[in-house]
């Protein structure tokens, strides 16, 4: 396969479309890339982010615009001013991801594909492709495909990118090797991957790099406990995160500590996130204490101090599945003292009560609780 420059030059972009439209425009995106000029540079990421891949899902021009992005990574114009290394594997990276949530075989995937779009491409009515069920398949389809299809290559990228200089580079790059060796086709890779992971945590610059690389590990299959040792709580809680750690009684008390202590503060803890928290490094940790503890009075504890530290709008990552683990069966008439302790620390938080917020209604209704405070204070003999 050809990569960057030579890739950009062979493929006709006029045949090919992104989320806007025929993709004209992408080469001059993606030349951008190598120029001085900052805001020619912030837009061609722009378009890779919003057009390339749009919300997750990928187009006919993600294949061709991904190969180029990994031949452009070898070129050192792309470091000029604030370098795009990290946040051009992290593209990629989300190119690798949109193979796996397709959710098709390939065998499914190459039948849909094989109905014959070209006469509706020869005509630009994109209308007519889009409206044909036959035709919106095959073209779903043959976009899955094309990241199917670079996989090997992006692969190769991830490798090198995890022998970079920069710490970050490194850990974006780890991170997409998981997602790659995750695939069937890749998963042999997945061994070498995993010596190259457990050296790179061992020998971490910093903490934030050393926890993206845990929970790469995490990710991998592997399982991290020897990180659960680590001087830092931020490593702690992202190898207590790992997938295969579940269970684990001791990852489980790292959690609720975390929790229980810290949740203010876990944010500080780095200066530059891993890339596998997109938001609040919080949340996963909420997430995995409601699947794994299902006896609410082991983490009341940590749940009230997340409603002390949460927002009205982080109600469905921490607050909102920390009220249904708290009333699963919806019982308020015979409360416990540990479900009296977490809905009076509700009330005490003014933030979270908002009668023209609708997210928080779906919560209060699974617990079947009134998401109204004057009601809920009632409950518990509050004023």
């Amino acid at each position: 396969m050809l990569i960057g420059l030579p890739a950009l030059e062979k493929t006709d972009w006029s045949r090919l479309h992104h989320a806007y439209g025929r993709a004209d425009d992408t080469p001059g995106h993606l030349l951008a890339l190598l120029r001085e000029d900052t805001d020619s540079r912030d837009k061609a990421m722009s378009h890779l982010w919003s057009a390339i891949i749009h919300q997750g899902t990928p187009w006919t021009a993600t294949e061709p615009a991904a190969l180029v992005v990994a031949g452009l990574l070898s070129d050192e114009r792309i470091d000029r001013g604030e370098s795009l290394r990290a946040p051009l594997l992290s593209f990629l990276v989300s190119v690798a991801e949109a193979s796996e949530q397709a959710g098709f075989e390939i065998d499914e995937l190459e039948r849909m594909a094989a109905f014959n779009i070209d006469p509706l491409i020869d005509t630009n009515d994109d209308e007519a492709l889009y409206g044909n069920e036959d035709a919106a398949n095959s073209f779903y389809a043959r976009s899955i495909l094309g990241c199917i299809r670079v996989a090997p290559v992006l692969l190769q990228v991830m490798l090198k990118g995890m022998e970079d200089a920069a710490p970050r580079v490194r850990a974006c790059a780890a991170m997409g090797a998981v997602r790659l060796a995750k695939s069937d086709a890749l998963r042999g890779s997945a061994p070498e991957i995993e010596t190259r992971l457990i050296s790179l945590a061992r020998n971490a610059s910093n903490t934030d790099e050393r926890s993206a690389h845990v929970l790469a590990l995490g990710e991998l299959g592997n399982s991290p406990i020897e990180f659960l040792g680590d001087a830092s709580p931020a490593v702690r809680m992202c190898a207590a995160l790992a997938p295969n750690l579940a269970t684990n009684p001791t990852a489980i008390s790292e959690l609720l500590n975390t929790l229980q202590h810290h949740a203010g503060q876990i944010d500080e803890w780095f200066g530059e996130k891993p890339p596998q928290f997109p938001m609040r490094p919080r949340f996963p940790v909420v997430s995995r204490l409601v699947q794994q503890v299902k006896d609410f009075d082991q983490m009341v504890d940590a749940a009230v101090s997340v409603v002390q530290a949460t927002s009205k709008f982080c109600v469905d990552f921490d607050w909102g599945p920390l009220l249904a683990s708290a009333f699963p069966n919806g019982k308020i008439t015979a409360m416990t003292a540990s479900q009296r302790r977490f809905l009076k620390a509700l009330l005490k938080n003014s933030e979270l009560w908002d009668s023209t917020f609708g997210n928080a209604y779906k919560w209060f209704t699974k617990a079947s609780l009134p998401y109204d405070r004057i009601a809920c204070a009632k409950l518990i003999g509050e004023s």
